[in-house]
């Protein structure tokens, strides 16, 4: 078992929250990961003076910067390890889907049903 407040398994998982961040399951899962970051750096809002936490899931850069802060701050602070290992576990049931599927058809008419995850018939 990976420890959850290791590099790597943060790396991972902020990194998947960022990637899925244009699903809305993925947004609100991006929204508690920057909550959460925001409440243990106590910085990130506009009016507080501190630099800005990257929270861009759109930067590669910024996301190892905020998987790098995590890690450090879940070194140092039991409590924020704990919350963070919470919203590992909530992160990890989040699904993304990044398949390509290619359906190559030939031969005589029929019918083609093409889709995911449906039943055809009662």
């Amino acid at each position: 078992m990976v420890d959850p407040m290791s590099l790597t398994a943060i790396s991972t998982a902020v990194t998947a929250a960022a990637g899925s961040a244009g699903t809305e399951a993925g947004r609100r899962m991006w929204g508690s990961l920057t909550d959460l970051a925001r409440r243990a750096f106590g910085r990130g809002g506009e009016d507080d003076g501190a630099a800005p936490l990257p929270l861009d899931p759109r930067s590669e850069e910024q996301v190892r910067e905020l998987a790098a802060l995590i890690f450090t701050q879940g070194r140092q602070d039991p409590r924020f390890a704990a919350e963070f290992r919470e919203w590992a576990e909530r992160a990890s049931a989040l699904s993304v889907d990044n398949s390509t599927v290619t359906n190559n058809f030939s031969g005589r008419g029929g019918v083609v049903y093409q889709g995911r995850d449906f039943t055809i018939g009662g």
